[in-house]
């Protein structure tokens, strides 16, 4: 790696906010006429339900009805949001001062796989002194619905990597998903696999070693 100091890039979800897909996949089970949440989660995976709204392919009110037909959901608009955004945790308590004081040492960008009803929510959340959001600290964003691509696709790495004119092997890329982090490192950026357990201990352990 150069000596000089990293651009770092996070993932959002169960490495600064916390997740639960189980939560999501239960709620929608509740709403549907069909599936149990152990078959819900099943079908998402398996048929990759969320990709294409992820990728921005779809809009909202798509998603919702594509959703609705393919785990046979009996829903009004606001439940169905209730139930999506019910995956949605707590922010580890002070993220944001921790990511604050991270960004006087480094230059901090974000890049999620997350969806327009997702983040509507997260962003909105205050955490700051004043009532700030922690996206403020980030010197760019990257959601997978405005991009058009979801990791694990090499192509969103070289989007980012040409967005910033920074060279990949400046980049370490912080994520839980192991095939993210492979397909980082196939472009030539340090993928580092987080453990969603102690995500931020585990971070600052890897900076104080990387900058020791």
């Amino acid at each position: 790696m150069s000596t000089s100091k990293p651009s770092l890039l996070f993932d959002l979800g169960n490495v600064l906010l916390p997740i639960d897909l189980d939560k999501t996949y239960h709620a929608f089970s509740n709403l549907s006429n069909q599936y149990s949440s152990q078959e819900v989660k099943e079908l998402t995976h398996s048929q990759s339900l969320w990709a294409a709204y992820e990728s921005g392919l779809q809009s909202d009110v798509e998603f919702r009805e594509f959703l609705r037909v393919k785990l046979a959901l009996n829903c009004t608009d606001e439940q169905f949001d209730q139930a999506f955004l019910a995956l949605l945790l707590n922010f580890h308590p002070g993220v944001y001062e921790w990511l604050e004081n991270l960004s006087k040492q480094f230059s901090l960008y974000l890049l999620s796989n997350t969806s327009a009803i997702h983040a509507k929510k997260f962003t909105q959340v205050p955490l700051g002194p004043q009532g700030e959001s922690l996206f403020t600290l980030f010197q760019k964003t990257y959601f997978s619905f405005n991009l058009g691509l979801i990791k694990p696709d090499v192509n969103i790495y070289y989007h980012v990597i040409q967005d910033l004119s920074l060279k990949p092997e400046n980049i370490v890329f912080f994520d839980d998903n192991f095939h993210n982090i492979e397909s980082a490192k196939r472009v030539g950026i340090n993928g580092v696999l987080i453990d969603p357990s102690c995500s931020l201990n585990q971070i600052d352990s890897y900076l104080l070693q990387l900058c020791s």
